[in-house]
């Protein structure tokens, strides 16, 4: 919890006022002792001053006025008598005791600490409730419970417990959204009760024990390399058909054959360079370079073409560097 935050710090925002009725003995004060100063001094703009002070501020005392974001229920000796909105309202002095409740939506942090899951996991759940008072139903939040904020809280974090309680570690990892939907749902239904309007539930953040979470990233390192090792046989097997395929292909025809070996045999000439490259004489017998000669003038041939190759090569990049 972030430091200077108090979680539910508009706990009990309640503005009581009984009623204004010193307002009522200000204006009869005023009343009197402007009339008396101007009876002394014989002075009537004095006596015309007071009374329009004090009947204004006796006035005032009638009005009360409740801004946009609130509503206020007014108890007359003792009793509900209605409820009202954002204005100027009337009051009685001395007999109504009023009662405003902020009904913006309110955002509040709680945690279930130390907990374990159903699998016996310790975590620590951290997370916000967003909830509202219901306009046409601000006395019940007044009337009802005592602190609703306080009870929503105790509500939440119990609800919360319980739920975590009952879950798998897995799934309070994997399916937060349903757990945050059966949450609000069971305080909701509480909630209901005081007037009140759960808007949302959200856990921000699961918190396990240093030597768990290294187990876990231990755990997810050997999943992916057995992942990568499957994959891996996988495309083994893919490269060994694709060579049967090609066998089958070969065995009805030598010549498609030979033509491939001798391919296989330039592009070992062209990669090595100068580097003597071994062939088994079988493989030149397959090929139909048998004797000692047409071997050495199919070498000869293949470095000529190889040589040739990389000649336009660097003539080609000449040109590009003069032009």
């Amino acid at each position: 919890m972030s430091s200077g935050y108090s979680p539910f710090n508009f706990s009990e925002r309640f503005v009581k006022q009984k009623g204004s009725g010193y307002h009522v003995i200000l204006g009869i004060f005023i009343l009197i002792i402007g009339i008396g100063i101007s009876l002394v001094f014989d002075n009537k703009l004095i006596m015309y001053g007071s009374l329009a002070l004090g009947i204004s501020i006796i006035i005032s005392a009638f009005l009360m006025i409740i801004k946009q974001y609130e509503r206020a229920i007014i108890l007359r000796l003792g009793k509900f008598q209605r409820q009202v909105g954002a204005g100027v309202q009337t009051r009685l002095p001395f007999a109504d005791n009023i009662l405003v409740v902020d009904v913006r939506e309110k955002v509040s942090e709680f945690k279930a600490e130390r907990m374990l899951t159903k699998d016996n996991v310790p975590v620590t759940i951290d997370a916000i409730l967003r909830y509202k008072i219901i306009e046409e139903r601000a006395k019940d939040a007044i009337l009802n419970v005592e602190n609703f904020n306080q009870m929503i809280q105790q509500v939440s974090q119990t609800t919360l417990r319980n739920n975590i309680g009952s879950s798998l570690f897995q799934d309070v990892l994997s399916k937060r959204e349903e757990i945050n939907q059966h949450v609000k749902t069971i305080i909701a239904s509480e909630a209901g009760n005081w007037g009140i309007e759960v808007t949302g539930v959200e856990i921000r953040q699961v918190i396990i024990p240093q030597e768990l979470e290294s187990a876990m990233s231990m755990q997810a390192q050997a999943e992916r390399e057995k992942s990568a090792r499957v994959t891996y046989g996988d495309s083994e097997v893919l490269v060994a058909k694709k060579f049967e395929e090609a066998s089958k292909v070969y065995a009805d025809n030598p010549v498609a054959y030979a033509l491939r070996q001798s391919n296989m045999l330039y592009e070992s000439i062209k990669v090595q360079g100068n580097t003597i490259v071994m062939v088994p004489s079988e493989s030149l017998n397959a090929m139909g370079f048998g004797n000692l000669a047409t071997t050495i003038a199919y070498l000869e041939s293949t470095k000529k073409a190889v040589a040739k190759q990389k000649s336009k090569a660097e003539d080609a990049k000449q040109k590009d560097a003069i032009s």
